[in-house]
């Protein structure tokens, strides 16, 4: 093997990857196996620092793309829920290039809903937090999806 040789080299990640923890590794996790049980399907993450989290699998074809939040709140506590605009960008260019379904999938701490992703998704606004917790460019322009236009995944009550 030569030192510049691509298939083997090591995977590296920037060392305290200010963009994931394991709290929420394990809450992707969660969602992941209630996403396959509930939707038949197989679920493949994109790459570290991709736009998007998933990609869904039936049958060895390409189904939907997913984005997923975990809120840390029951899904009554506010109105709405934020899909960062960049995100929607990413899901609507994936869902017209490739032929799919966009999804996006929220974890609440009683339940997970989902939405499919369209041109009209709820009012847009700047949103994020003032305080930096995850990056320095967290204020930005979110879509602010109302709650009651969700579904719950499994298919029951909110």
């Amino acid at each position: 093997m030569t030192e510049g040789d691509y298939y083997a080299r090591q995977a590296r990640h920037a060392p305290g990857d200010p963009f994931a923890n394991a709290a929420d590794a394990a809450h992707e996790r969660q969602v992941a196996a209630a996403i396959e049980r509930c939707w038949q399907c197989q679920l493949h993450a994109f790459a570290p620092y991709a736009a998007l989290d998933w990609f869904a699998t039936r049958d060895d074809m390409l189904r939907a793309v997913i984005e997923c939040k975990a809120r840390s709140h029951a899904h009554d506590r506010y109105p709405t829920v934020f899909l960062n605009v960049r995100k929607w960008l990413a899901l609507q260019l994936a869902a017209i290039g490739l032929g799919v379904p966009a999804m996006f999938v929220v974890k609440f701490t009683d339940t997970v809903l989902w939405t499919p992703v369209g041109v009209e998704m709820g009012a847009v606004e700047i949103g994020g937090c003032a305080r930096i917790v995850k990056s320095h460019a967290d204020i930005e322009p979110v879509i602010e999806v109302p709650i009651e236009q969700m579904r719950a995944l499994d298919g029951g009550e909110r």
